[in-house]
């Protein structure tokens, strides 16, 4: 029997260094468009959500914010499993990205050994009151694997509209094939 796994939310707010927040703020637009960066994130399954924002002024995008001392790095997201393993599985799969992400916070322990890093990580969790979460027991890789087979779906019922039975069923049986790992 397969255990039902339950989100888990959490919030993290880190004061960075002030030249570190320009290499964030230089260094997210390329990260967000780079395949090589963001595939081995993704494929992290047990993955919901996942947002970085830095804040530098309070209230933000206000007239006449009052400015920070420091900027924060504010990191919010849901997950499958404990925040442990969360956390665990980042510094060993990833954790240059970890590095390159969390190296102008104050006090960075760096990735590695894990519980130095949890430590850091849980002083300053925020627990999480509420969050909403549109398909809770689905990971972001679930939904990008659901996206792709609803686009192959689609093709192939375009190609299967006119074809005779044995057709459909030699065109059917290929298309389960190719697409078994969507499923």
């Amino acid at each position: 029997m397969q255990r039902q796994q339950r989100a888990q939310a959490v919030t993290i707010i880190s004061p960075v260094h002030r030249l570190w927040a320009l290499w964030l703020r230089a260094t997210w637009p390329l990260a967000d468009r780079l395949a090589p960066v963001k595939r081995p994130l993704l494929r992290l399954s047990f993955i919901h959500f996942a947002h970085w924002s830095l804040i530098e002024r309070v209230p933000a995008g206000v007239a006449g914010a009052r400015r920070l001392a420091h900027p924060y790095v504010l990191f919010q997201s849901n997950f499958d499993d404990e925040l442990s393993a969360y956390i665990d599985a980042f510094s060993l799969v990833v954790p240059g990205r970890m590095r390159a992400m969390w190296q102008g916070v104050f006090g960075f322990p760096g990735p590695r050994p894990v519980d130095r890093f949890l430590s850091f990580i849980l002083a300053r969790t925020t627990p999480a009151q509420y969050y909403y979460c549109a398909y809770p027991e689905a990971s972001s890789t679930m939904v990008e694997a659901a996206l792709r087979l609803s686009e192959e779906h689609r093709r192939f019922a375009a190609e299967a509209a006119g074809l005779e039975d044995d057709a459909f069923a030699a065109r059917y049986a290929e298309f389960l094939t190719r697409n078994q790992l969507l499923l």
